[in-house]
This record gives structure tokens, sequence and C-alpha cells, in this order.
């Protein structure tokens, strides 16, 4: 699996910019989401509260008055 982080300005329907995260691995990501680490299999929004934990986990800031951001998990 791939687990990508999809950018979209808000309110828009095509992603400014996608990035590879799957080098995190998908237990951190699990952790950061709260959710199974089997059960990361779908679009899942990254919000708020997870804008920290994911800084510190990929080095990416999330611009989340700008921005909706979500995790994509793509089949290899």
């Amino acid at each position: 699996m791939r687990y990508l982080v999809a950018c979209y300005a808000k309110d828009e329907d095509t992603p400014e910019s996608v990035t590879d995260v799957s080098s995190v691995g998908v237990h951190a990501l699990g952790r950061l989401l709260a959710i199974p680490a089997h059960q990361l299999t779908d679009v899942h929004p990254l919000r708020p509260e997870h804008a920290d934990g994911f800084r510190r986990l990929t080095g990416m800031a999330l611009d989340l008055d700008r921005f909706e951001y979500f995790l994509e998990v793509e089949a290899r």
C-alpha cells in the first residue's frame, strides 16, 4: 500500500499537491488517526487534532486555514 496526503484548496475538487508519506509506516499513521493499521484502507481527513503529530511524523506543516488534507490509501 501507498499512503498519500492530498492537499486541496478549500472548496476545490482538484488537489494542489499529493505527497507520499509511506515511509512513515502504516502503524504510525494508524496511531496518529486512532485507526487500527489493518483498517487504514480508505480516505481519511486530517483534522486540527492531527496537525502537530503529523508534523512530527513527516516534517510537513498543515495549513488548515487555507487547505484541506486527506490521507489516501492506494494499492500498489
